[in-house]
């Protein structure tokens, strides 16, 4: 895609502008002490991170709902929220995109809970023009449903937007979609190993 085609950047948040991996496993180990469960180690976690909250309380919350869980979640990340990492050159490469006139997006499959109190955290709400949550939308990442809503508030064509996301799933959701897709130290229509690789596609 040439430079003047693009009209839009969608960025995905946890893996690509922050690390949310610590504070997780913190959320995670405080909220099954709670209840009254075993905590996990580190290695045990990291094998089901970033799965829905769904899957979460299955297999770890025996006996309990998502009603239950996700307060506890929600209370537990705010008080973890300063275990979430910002990726060094995040600021610098939202700073040019803003300063480039292009539109940007962020898309999570987290809540717009946990994703507030993280660009709160570090003020980043600023660098979006929209943003699209788990909760905007019926169906999460890999399906294209955020991208097609963010694309409609931007009034931009997909054809016309960059995908950055770290994982398969925002590149098969960016591929559904019908966008070009920079993958984040993963395979996409092209691959960048550092967040300042990215402006070169703008």
């Amino acid at each position: 895609m040439r430079k003047k085609e693009v009209k839009a950047v969608l960025f995905d948040l946890d893996g690509v502008l922050v690390d949310s991996l610590d504070a997780w496993f913190n959320v995670f180990n405080d909220s099954l002490k709670h209840f009254g469960f075993k905590k996990l180690t580190k290695k045990q976690f990291t094998k089901d991170f970033g799965a829905p909250i769904e899957y979460d309380v299955k297999k770890h919350f025996i006996g309990k709902t998502i009603r239950e869980v996700e307060p506890q979640y929600n209370e537990n990340f705010k008080r973890r929220k300063n275990l979430v990492k910002l990726f060094p050159q995040a600021i610098k490469v939202l700073r040019k995109l803003k300063q480039g006139k292009l539109k940007t997006a962020l898309l999570s499959n987290s809540t717009r809970f946990i994703v507030n109190t993280i660009l709160n955290h570090y003020k980043l709400k600023k660098y979006f023009d929209v943003i699209v949550t788990m909760d905007d939308v019926k169906r999460r990442k890999p399906a294209p449903d955020m991208i097609l809503k963010a694309c409609k508030k931007l009034k931009v064509k997909p054809q016309n937007t960059i995908l950055i996301g770290d994982t398969k799933n925002d590149m098969v959701a960016g591929k559904r979609a019908g966008c070009v897709t920079v993958g984040y130290k993963v395979k996409g229509d092209y691959r960048v190993d550092a967040l300042r690789e990215i402006e070169r596609f703008i």
